[in-house]
């Protein structure tokens, strides 16, 4: 029930996906369409393809964001709620400095995403910072903040920020003609 809430709120305030406004959505992995699956299992999943139009730079800085995002965010399985826990929860639960590590962490995935062509605009930069200090703070709160740090998943929210930026300049690439290399 209260998940089912939770979706509509989230819909309504953010006018999102509520995948992506709660966090949920896997950065490094998306699952298979049900008429490719083949003899796979439903359910299965694959590494997400790249967005086309992006230069080879721009696809190394996305690949390396998303495997960073994974990682801290979803990459040592599920808790008993369906949800992904990855690094960034478990170095959170030290009071106090955790959520500094966490955010260091958060930090270096922001910078890392900052190494595409022509660097970040400062909207998009001020968002993805705007996740760390949120996550950050979040997470100063004892107990509270390591459910809230579980659930909110800045490092996912700001790898799929910049996916979708680049699958939009990658759009425009094809659009006007320009195929970088």
């Amino acid at each position: 029930m209260t998940t089912i809430l939770g979706k509509i709120v989230a819909l309504r305030f953010f006018k999102e996906s509520t995948n992506k406004v709660l966090g949920s959505e896997d950065p490094y992995f998306e699952e298979i369409p049900q008429e490719e699956l083949g003899r796979k299992k439903k359910g299965s999943k694959r590494r997400r393809p790249p967005p086309p139009g992006l230069s080879q730079n721009d696809t190394k800085v996305l690949t390396e964001v998303r495997r960073r995002a994974y990682h801290l965010d979803m990459s040592l399985g599920f808790c008993c709620c369906g949800i992904g826990i990855g690094w960034s929860a478990i170095i959170s639960i030290i009071p106090g400095i955790g959520a500094a590590i966490a955010a260091y962490l958060s930090y270096c995935v922001v910078q890392a995403a900052n190494k595409i062509d022509g660097g970040l605009p400062n909207w998009l930069y001020t968002k993805m910072m705007t996740n760390v200090i949120i996550d950050f703070s979040l997470g100063l709160v004892p107990l509270v903040g390591d459910v809230v740090d579980i659930l909110y998943k800045a490092n996912s929210r700001n790898a799929l920020l910049l996916e979708t930026y680049l699958r939009e300049r990658g759009k425009n690439n094809i659009s006007n003609g320009n195929f970088p290399t």
